[in-house]
């Protein structure tokens, strides 16, 4: 899943797709992107769709772009460098940029549906026919099960109970330890768990969490160094989700170890 690239062949006129892919498939180039948001008149006038007047404010604009299908979270291009480059919840980067006549594109669905802002118009860039990307969320399991989800022990979980034992190294402590303070400090701790009472959800990461999961492939080393079997498993259809951020979802399984 890549916002700008398939934003760029979705939505950009013929004549200039390769330039701007050329732009955003190198860091030191995207920078000439950029510099052509406050005018950009490269959009195909097919794909514009007007927002009606009653629906300009950021809190009817994100319900209208639900509406069309939006997730809970986007990726913003933008001259302004506090969003730039940034995943963030639809709303808040809504709320940071119209209005402001700088220069914007919030991919909400890549290649589908998007928002713009710049000095001259807002508009909404939306797409049935463009391939829809699908992409897997990741998780990592040991061979115990949890008492509350029943299915398999998670990765977090079984770190702390080989913390906890007199197995590891001094060496091995230091850096397991090391690895879960990355976690505590950078990952958030989910706001929920379950629709009702019973704690059932099961975490799962996004395929952009890059860092996160070569944090987890380190504690992935050690546990199998100390014969804790762990397994990767992807999934499409993670269940009735309950919780999102950036970088992971807490969802309950639509049936007991149903994960495909």
């Amino acid at each position: 899943m890549n916002h700008e690239r398939d934003t760029i062949a979705a939505f950009i006129v013929a004549a200039k797709r390769k330039r701007y892919l050329e732009f955003v498939s190198q860091p030191r180039y995207r920078k000439k992107l950029i510099r052509e948001l406050p005018h950009f008149k490269d959009f195909e006038p097919r794909y514009k769709r007007t927002i009606p007047g009653s629906r300009q404010a950021p809190v009817s604009l994100a319900a209208l772009l639900s509406a069309k299908g939006a997730p809970t979270f986007c990726w913003v291009i933008s001259e302004d460098s506090r969003v730039d480059a940034h995943h963030m919840p639809l709303l808040d980067a809504l709320e940071e940029v119209v209005g402001t006549g700088m220069g914007t594109i919030v991919s909400c669905v890549p290649g589908r549906l998007a928002f713009v802002e710049t000095e001259d118009e807002r508009f909404i860039l939306e797409r049935s026919d463009y391939p829809l990307q699908r992409f897997k969320l990741v998780r990592f399991f040991a061979t115990e099960r949890d008492s509350d989800s029943h299915v398999e022990e998670g990765i977090f979980q079984a770190a702390y109970t080989l913390l906890r034992s007199d197995k590891l190294t001094y060496y091995e402590w230091k850096e397991l330890r090391s690895l879960l303070d990355w976690f505590n400090e950078h990952l958030e701790r989910p706001g929920s768990f379950s629709r009702s009472s019973q704690p059932r959800g099961i975490c799962w990461f996004k395929p952009e969490a890059t860092e996160c999961l070569t944090h987890v492939w380190a504690m992935v080393h050690i546990l199998k160094e100390h014969g804790v079997m762990v397994t990767k498993v992807t999934t499409e259809k993670p269940g009735y989700v309950v919780y999102e951020d950036e970088f992971q979802v807490v969802a309950e399984p639509f049936r007991q170890g149903t994960f495909k």
